[in-house]
């Protein structure tokens, strides 16, 4: 029997996209009639991007790894538990690290999606995330992103990518930015679809949830993976007015930006696994992350988006995100305000309808496509 083939950043030792990568699979897996299987590929520039070390080519990454020597077993034992998740959760096809070496013929349609795969400009792009070698499966794009960079501001070779969308039989992006530039490279309208990890509920989450952790009192998830140090005073300000500490992520950013000054405790271990468990329980979730906003949601928390330059003109990302869920109110800037109640519960009433109204446009989108297959000979 043919199967659904899902091709995204899966591999990633990044929580937003393995979990997104989880929520395409059991979704689809909802939808479907027919296996699913998520595509593992890997290509050499996600490898180098995830190792423990940086590459030994610039004096600034030599000393990048001078700084990260008495982190270093920290960070391989954090590689080992996403790995460990993604054996226990992804059901995946055998391995390839090279287009060439792709091919459809096991599948009956092949889904590129969600997350920043179609980003040209970062370390892991890799024109496979667009599907070229996909002869005869139907091709389905649900919510990929450009990640705020227009493909003809970055390229030559527009008219490759624009021959790329054009052979795909259904379309959609995840941000408002990515359907104009989409509309102006090959003259389509495509829906904006919300990320995948929208479409599963907390419970279906709690599944996935670390039962080896525990803190002891209550605590901020602060989760701003560069640590821009401005946000950093400021969350530190937030702990200090409602004497709360800090639990933060992001061990290699950690350590090469010295946030223990701060005060502030590293997770014990990073992994989707434990990110579930540290923003599920936390008293305030503070991030600058589009996955971090998105999870303080499903599980209803107390939460800042930090309001920051680039989330403005081309990075519409946590824009349209909270635009679409009528949350815009949750980002706020990061000038502390002594007589701001930054711990004030939320109202979710709006986004309960708005979450309930864009669950129905993916699923009226994914059962046009997939649900099809149902009438079709798969064997």
């Amino acid at each position: 029997m043919k199967k659904i083939g899902i091709i995204t950043f899966h591999n990633s030792y990044n929580c937003g996209s393995m979990l997104e990568s989880y929520a395409m699979q059991e979704i689809i897996k909802k939808y479907a009639n027919v296996p699913v299987e998520i595509i593992d590929f890997s290509n050499a520039g996600q490898k180098r991007l995830y190792n423990s070390w940086f590459k030994n080519n610039l004096n600034k990454n030599i000393i990048k790894n001078v700084l990260l020597i008495t982190a270093h077993k920290k960070i391989v034992n954090n590689n080992s538990k996403y790995e460990m998740f993604k054996k226990k959760n992804f059901n995946l096809s055998k391995e390839y690290t090279r287009l060439e070496d792709l091919e459809d013929k096991e599948y009956i349609m092949v889904i590129s999606g969600s997350d920043q795969i179609w980003n040209i400009t970062i370390d892991d792009s890799d024109d496979a995330y667009f599907l070229p070698w996909v002869k005869n499966a139907k091709k389905v794009a649900y919510a990929p992103s450009f990640g705020a960079k227009r493909i003809q501001d970055y390229t030559a070779e527009s008219e490759k990518y624009k021959n790329y969308l054009n052979s795909y039989d259904a379309l959609s992006i995840r941000e408002n930015n990515g359907r104009k530039w989409i509309k102006e490279l090959i003259g389509k309208d495509v829906p904006v679809l919300i990320d995948p990890t929208l479409l599963l509920s907390s419970e279906e989450y709690d599944k996935l949830v670390s039962t080896d952790l525990t803190v002891n009192g209550k605590y901020i998830f602060f989760y701003c993976p560069d640590f821009n140090l401005n946000i950093c005073k400021y969350v530190k300000n937030i702990s200090k007015k409602y004497h709360l500490k800090v639990i933060t992520w992001s061990t290699k950013s950690y350590y090469i930006n010295f946030i223990k000054r701060f005060g502030f405790e590293l997770a014990e271990y990073e992994n989707p696994s434990a990110y579930l468990y540290y923003i599920k329980n936390a008293e305030l979730v503070i991030t600058t992350s589009f996955h971090g906003t998105i999870f303080s949601t499903i599980y209803r928390k107390n939460f800042i988006t930090v309001k920051n330059g680039g989330m403005y003109g081309k990075d519409d990302r946590v824009i349209t995100l909270l635009s679409q869920l009528d949350m815009l109110d949750r980002l706020i800037p990061y000038k502390f305000d002594e007589d701001f109640n930054y711990l004030a519960n939320i109202n979710y009433d709006n986004y309960e309808r708005n979450l309930k109204r864009l669950k129905e446009e993916a699923k009226d989108f994914l059962m046009k496509n997939i649900g099809e297959l149902k009438d079709e000979r798969c064997e």
